[in-house]
């Protein structure tokens, strides 16, 4: 069993015990008291499988990250997001033919696992890719995409199509 570090289990609980405000809606003493012992023992029995890098697990409380994951969420991701939408609006209203293929891209800046987390699911919520596979071969990180549009049969300018700046401003927010 993994052992449990006070640490990890405090990151667990914060979100958790604001998950729950937002639910409950409410500030009374008892339902403030219910969450701190519900979302306490969830922390302390799940914290294990959430907090992977203990070094890592106050990160996002630094303002300074928090405000670089919020710019990257408005700024960057939101403009990766308007360009693939247009991508595929113009091919469904142009008729053009959906030339499609898994593509392993190399990860060259994101090796933490929240990061990493991360980078996949802003590929999958953007149109026309999804992220299947992560995979680290002796030390290079590789994301196996299913494309729809694919432009390059070149693993490094497909990852560099994918990823667009996503990759460094991740890169940059978790290290």
């Amino acid at each position: 069993m993994k052992k449990r570090r006070l640490s990890s289990i405090i990151i667990t609980f914060v979100p958790c015990f604001l998950f729950w405000l937002l639910l409950t809606m409410s500030v009374e003493p008892g339902e403030l008291i219910s969450g701190v012992l519900v979302c306490g023992i969830t922390a302390w029995f799940s914290s294990g499988f959430f907090v992977q890098n203990e070094k890592h697990a106050f990160r996002l409380f630094n303002p300074v990250h928090l405000i670089e994951l919020i710019y990257f969420m408005v700024a960057v991701f939101s403009v990766e997001l308007f360009k693939s939408n247009w991508a595929m609006v113009k091919t469904v209203f142009t008729g053009a033919r959906l030339k499609q293929a898994i593509v392993k891209i190399p990860v060259h800046r994101v090796t933490d696992y929240y990061g990493l987390a991360l980078l996949a699911d802003c590929i999958t919520l953007t149109p026309g890719t999804i992220t299947l596979d992560v995979i680290d071969e002796d030390g290079q990180i590789s994301m196996y995409v299913q494309w729809l549009i694919m432009e390059t049969d070149d693993a490094e300018a497909a990852g560099e199509i994918i990823k667009g700046r996503m990759e460094k401003w991740i890169g940059r927010i978790f290290g």
